[in-house]
Formats: structure tokens, C-alpha cells, sequence
């Protein structure tokens, strides 16, 4: 009985020694330093960049019921007042239908994160593109967690490893993998194609945050091919590719002119003086050089590539278009906003943005017609072509990241003029979609930050 005794002793101290040696980790929170890297077995300041240092693991704050329903409501009501294609895609009773269903599940979220998820399907349900949530822990999971270790590809709604399809990842079928990631995605009028785009380009973190958030998966393929990955951080490398640069080459009777983004910090909007952008902006005298170019070779076939462009300035594109359009055009047809009038204002951070759109200024660029407020028609001049412009034949190349300035270009040259766009998928909307000046509205309790756009631009 003693032997038992001492034994029973001797395993309890055994296994309580083992728990004290489970010591505590901290990390400094992500700030772009050496530091993100490092694990810290103390608490206090930051050696490196000075901030605190947290426990590793606790990034997910705790909310109350009361608490996210606060914020839901702060959404809805900036939503409906201020964003200017709410009800494009949606009437207001199906909206109010998603309200009450997104409402119920309330009651069940604990954290930022399951605040996070329901706040995504709201913002799912818009149908915009440009309006979107920003998960508040991006930087925490890429820098904390082992996250599925294969960037995907996702090409006609399906989802393909190693160019082989998928069939399922630890039980999750293919389907149910989509169509989940889907209902927490934003596109305009709710096509697919860009939604897959960005499960695409962050689905190990998507995976994580709406599947599952296992460090092991068990991945079958539709070929009966089994394998088991260990989980993998993105934290130094990160999820997204660098973006290549813009190219142009000239081959016999073809000209091949690639712009991987309108971005661009030295150009700006379609509706400013494109002459000058055209001399003294990055991107304006690459395309200008290059369709100069492109004319005296008197090329026959022009193909501009804006696969992968997910948009930027309007102004580069505008010159583009101006050598591709022999006849005077309008960039845009019309540009709505929803009202003058922030009931949430206190909770937008660019506070500048919103007293202008509150002062006299902005009244006198703004008419209201029918209860709908527009720029007026002077602020959106007649483009005028080049003299010299291309008489060739036009070919745009476009994938389903082709989104907002490259469907300016698609729809504006489609309405304009001949042109084959090769591509099964395109990212945007061919019509209108929402874009321009932004609000950024954090949510009070959980910090979450949305992207909302303030205008409605229609071709």
C-alpha cells in the first residue's frame, strides 16, 4: 500500500512538474518589425519596437451580445444611409430579410471573430465589390497560426490542387468549402468569378477563419489520391504575390501591351487634364509611349492584357482609351451618392472626407433629382480622342481579378467600338458598380473596420 502510495505521489509530482514547465508565450503584436517574428517568454515592453507584449493565442477578443448587436446596428444604419447601390442587387425587404437572419445568429457569437462572420455575410449580401469588412486579425493569424500550406487554385468554381480537383479537406467536401467561403465573400452583383478570386488568393487564412482551423489536414483529390499536410505560416512570406510591372513588345503585326494595375501614385482621375498626366504620370507616359509606339509600327493587332488587374486610377485608363476611341466619349455616364447626411459619423475615421461632403462645397457640385442626389453632368467632361489613334483591331484579355478601372476599359471600348475580350471570367460589373471616395467606418466594440464607398458609377 506504501508502494502505491509513493507511486501515486510520485506521478502526480511527475505530471505537475510537467504542467510548470508549459511556461506562457508572448509576441509583439504585428507591427512590421524584426520583433513580429520573435516569441518572448516574458511579458512587458517590446525590446525592439517598444509596444507590449501579448500572450500568444489571446488576439480574439471577447464581445457581449450587447456589444455586437451595437455594432450590427452601426453598420446597418451606415449601409442604408450612406452607401449609394444598396438595393441595386437587392430589394429593401430582402435586405431586411438578411438583417433578421443575420440578427438570430447573435446570440450564439462570443468574439471578434464570430463578429467578424456575420458581419461579412451583411456586407456579402450588398453585392459590391468595393464594400467590404476587413478582418481585424489578419496580421495575429498570419503571425500565430499554421494555416492550410497550399495557395489553391480556384477556376470555375473549382478548386484545384497541384492542378489536380479537389475532393475534399478533412471531410469538407469541395462544394461545401465554396459555397461556405462564398456566403462570407463580396462581388458585384454577387458573381462568382471574383469572389473565387480572392478564396483563391487567401484561402489558407479563409480556411482558417469560415472552416476550420486545424494545423493537420487530410486532403483527398477526385482522383482517389490521399495526402497529410502540416500546417504551414505565412507570416514572413505572406499570402499575395508582389505585382509585376507593366510591359509592352511589339511582334510582327502584333502589339502586346501588359498592365498588371492602374495604380498609380502620380496619376489621378479620368476627369482631370489627361494631357499632363499623359507627360508627367508613371503609368500615362508608359501607355502613351507605348500606343505611340504601337501606331507608328503600324501595328494591326493591339491585345492589352488586364488579367489580374483589380483596378487603381481612372486617369491612365482614360488615356489608354483616348487612343482606342476615334470619336469624343463619356467615361462615365453618371455618378450617384447616396446623401449628405453621416448619422454614424462619429464612427468614421476619415472625418474629412465626411465634412465635405456636409459643406456648402460639396452642395454645389451635388444636384438632388427625385430624391436621389448626383454629380452634376459638368463634372463628368466629354473625353476627346487622340488625333493620331489606333485604327487597328483591339484585344483585351481579362480574368476573374479583372475588376473596377478594367471594366471601366471593357465596358467603355464595348460601347465605343469593335473589340474581342477573350476570357471566361471577368471580375466586375459591365454596367455600374460602387467605387470613388470611401468612407472607413470601425465598428466601436470589436474595432472592426469597413470599406464603403460614397459613389455609384455608371457607364
Amino acid at each position: 500500500m506504501k508502494n502505491l502510495t509513493f507511486i501515486l505521489l510520485l506521478l502526480s509530482i511527475t505530471l505537475y512538474g510537467s504542467k510548470q514547465e508549459k511556461k506562457k508565450e508572448y509576441i509583439c503584436l504585428p507591427c512590421k518589425d524584426s520583433c513580429d517574428l520573435e516569441i518572448f517568454d516574458h511579458n512587458g515592453p517590446c525590446s525592439t519596437c517598444k509596444m507590449e507584449l501579448v500572450e500568444k493565442g489571446t488576439y480574439n477578443k471577447t464581445l457581449t451580445k450587447d456589444q455586437i448587436t451595437e455594432d450590427f446596428t452601426v453598420l446597418i444604419t451606415t449601409l442604408k444611409n450612406n452607401h449609394p447601390g444598396i438595393y441595386d442587387y437587392q430589394s429593401e425587404n430582402d435586405f431586411n430579410q438578411t438583417i433578421t437572419s443575420l440578427k438570430a445568429q447573435i446570440p450564439s457569437a462570443k468574439n471578434v471573430l464570430d463578429e467578424y462572420k456575420i458581419m461579412s455575410k451583411l456586407i456579402s449580401s450588398v453585392s459590391d465589390a468595393h464594400t467590404y469588412v476587413m478582418n481585424p486579425y489578419y496580421q495575429n493569424i498570419l503571425q500565430e497560426e499554421l494555416l492550410f500550406p497550399i495557395i489553391p487554385k480556384v477556376d470555375n468554381n473549382k478548386i484545384l490542387i497541384d492542378g489536380e480537383r479537389l475532393k475534399s479537406i478533412n471531410g469538407y467536401q469541395e462544394e461545401e468549402i465554396l459555397n461556405r467561403l462564398q456566403a462570407f465573400s463580396n462581388s458585384d452583383g454577387n458573381t462568382i468569378p471574383y469572389k473565387n478570386a480572392f478564396i483563391e488568393m487567401e484561402f489558407p487564412i479563409k480556411y482558417f477563419t469560415f472552416i476550420d482551423n486545424s494545423q493537420t489536414f487530410e486532403v483527398v483529390l477526385a482522383n482517389g489520391k490521399t495526402r497529410t499536410l502540416e500546417g504551414k505560416s505565412f507570416f514572413k512570406s505572406g499570402l499575395r504575390n508582389k505585382q509585376s510591372r507593366p510591359s509592352f513588345s511589339v511582334n510582327g503585326n502584333n502589339a502586346i501591351l501588359k498592365i498588371p494595375s492602374w495604380e498609380d501614385e502620380t496619376a489621378t482621375s479620368f476627369n482631370r487634364n489627361l494631357d499632363e498626366m499623359a507627360k508627367n504620370s508613371t503609368l500615362g507616359k508608359f501607355i502613351k509611349k507605348s500606343l505611340e509606339t504601337t501606331i507608328k509600327a503600324q501595328t494591326k493587332h493591339l491585345i492589352i492584357d488586364l488579367r489580374g488587374n483589380k483596378g487603381g486610377k481612372s486617369g491612365p485608363a482614360a488615356i489608354l482609351l483616348r487612343y482606342l476611341i476615334n470619336k469624343p466619349f463619356a467615361y462615365y455616364n453618371q455618378i450617384k451618392v447616396s446623401s449628405d447626411s453621416f448619422p454614424t459619423k462619429k464612427h468614421i475615421t476619415n472625418k474629412e472626407l465626411v465634412a465635405f461632403y456636409e459643406s456648402e462645397d460639396s452642395k454645389k457640385l451635388i444636384t438632388k433629382v427625385e430624391g436621389s442626389y448626383f454629380f452634376k453632368k459638368e463634372l463628368l467632361p466629354t473625353i476627346l480622342p487622340q488625333l493620331d489613334s489606333f485604327s487597328g483591331s483591339v484585344e483585351i484579355l481579362v480574368d476573374k481579378y479583372s475588376l473596377s478601372v478594367s471594366t471601366d476599359v471593357v465596358a467603355i471600348l464595348k460601347k465605343n467600338r469593335e473589340v474581342k475580350i477573350t476570357g471566361d471570367e471577368i471580375g466586375g460589373s459591365l454596367e455600374h458598380y460602387c467605387a470613388g471616395n470611401y468612407i472607413n467606418l470601425k465598428l466601436p466594440n470589436s474595432g472592426i473596420e469597413v470599406n464603403i464607398p460614397l459613389q455609384r458609377l455608371a457607364y
